[in-house]
């Protein structure tokens, strides 16, 4: 059982470049020490992440993205709204994170979060394996980092 409401969930991979955004906001939210937040890393997703989110009132995902016509840097708020045209039934062992999420609110609503809010921002190298960002996200982490601290602050406390 989670000892914290509230989640902050860093996701992906610390050695390719830009992919390590969430993992980095991740580090720095914990760093800081909130009371009532426990933080974790992953470099999984699907039924892995869901069961991490079970028994939590709020969820706070935060992942580098590419998505076409947006700059390096650019910071995206979405809920599991926005994801709804990814869920695809599959099998249960590669699953993506909001069929993930969706297959947790059918199976166990009364444990699944009230609120699962995501923070991407856009990558510009996801690929090159390098531990560090380059220089247009290391500009805008700072940025990402305080949006995030903000949104853990205005959750109830436990």
């Amino acid at each position: 059982m989670p000892q914290n409401a509230v989640l902050v969930l860093g996701i992906g991979n610390p050695i390719l470049t830009d992919d390590a955004i969430g993992i980095l906001v991740a580090r720095e939210i914990s760093n800081r020490g909130f009371p009532g937040v426990d933080v974790e890393e992953v470099s999984a997703s699907g039924i892995e992440i869901m069961e991490m989110m079970l028994d939590r009132s709020k969820v706070i995902i935060i992942d580098a993205i590419k998505l076409p016509d947006r700059k390096p840097g650019e910071i995206m708020r979405l809920g599991e709204e926005d994801f709804t045209a990814t869920v695809h039934g599959s099998s249960p062992h590669g699953v993506n994170l909001s069929t993930a999420i969706a297959l947790g609110r059918q199976i166990a609503p009364d444990r699944m979060p009230g609120e699962i809010i995501f923070f991407a921002m856009q990558a510009e190298d996801v690929s090159t394996f390098h531990e560090g960002t380059t220089s247009s996200i290391s500009k805008m982490l700072p940025k990402l980092v305080s949006i995030v601290q903000r949104e853990v602050l205005s959750a109830p406390s436990k």
